[in-house]
């Protein structure tokens, strides 16, 4: 299994997920709650119209294999849909290593639902058409298990690749600021496994499929330690959320370049 950031804490603290189970059903059933990312496009226009995000309250029942779901979501500024999903079948997709699942009816106004879900990581991707006009990407913990770094040092030439990095990243909606998690990489031969480094200070630009993260060097972007500070950076997330890919530059030398998916494959 891969190394979820530090067991699972950055996915509760910024996503407020919490879990419980059902003890009338053996403790088979678990209830999850938390907040979910929307991204609402213009399907005529192929844009991006309206981002925000919402309550949301899962039930997984792992005796059945199924999942209910229910959440509002923002299509427009004065538009809403209300997805609900009933002990929706999960098939287990091996390629991904998740799980899949699809209702052509999400609720009222709402068709061609599909779904991604990986309980280990919390990974909850779902997609989906609202009133025939918009298409609505739904993203929880927009987490990159299957990543790869590659570094170079400009001061030396020498460059390093990490094929088991990971990234996350949260995006606030309310002014699309965002905050980014790099780990399982490092700068040098000799300088050993970076675990697990934040930055804040990046910005959010919502797409047709997905989001543009940038960092300017406006806002001062230092990791914690004071070890490591944010020069640039440039990633796309595509795919609807589950693509990730782009560059940057820590503590000025180190230029780096990163590709990732959200599920295997």
């Amino acid at each position: 299994m891969r190394k979820v950031f530090s067991i699972f804490t950055l996915a509760v603290l910024l996503l407020g997920f919490t879990a419980c189970n059902d003890d009338n059903d053996d403790s088979r059933i678990q209830k999850i709650t938390g907040e979910i990312l929307n991204n609402s496009v213009d399907i005529a226009e192929g844009q991006s119209v309206y981002v925000a995000s919402s309550p949301i309250v899962m039930e997984w029942n792992m005796l059945t294999s199924t999942i209910s779901i229910n959440y509002n979501v923002a299509v427009t500024g004065g538009n809403t849909a209300t997805v609900s999903l009933t002990d929706v079948a999960l098939n287990p997709d091996y390629t991904y290593n998740c799980y899949t699942f699809s209702a052509a009816n999400g609720g009222t106004g709402i068709t061609n639902l599909n779904g991604y879900y990986r309980p280990e990581t919390g990974c909850l991707y779902i997609e989906f058409i609202v009133f025939g006009t918009h298409r609505v990407m739904s993203t929880a913990n927009l987490y990159y298990p299957y990543l790869k770094y590659n570094i170079t040092n400009s001061a030396t030439g020498k460059s390093l690749e990490s094929p088991n990095g990971e990234m996350m990243i949260y995006i606030n909606p309310k002014n699309m600021s965002a905050q980014l998690m790099m780990g399982s990489f490092a700068l040098s031969e000799n300088g050993g496994t970076i675990e697990q480094v934040v930055f804040s200070g990046l910005h959010a630009e919502p797409t047709a499929t997905g989001y543009h993260i940038t960092y300017s060097g406006e806002e001062h972007a230092t990791s914690a330690d004071g070890h490591y500070t944010l020069n640039a950076f440039d990633g796309n997330i595509s795919g609807s959320g589950k693509i990730v890919n782009g560059t940057f530059t820590i503590n000025e030398d180190f230029n780096g370049t990163f590709n990732g998916k959200a599920f295997a494959n």
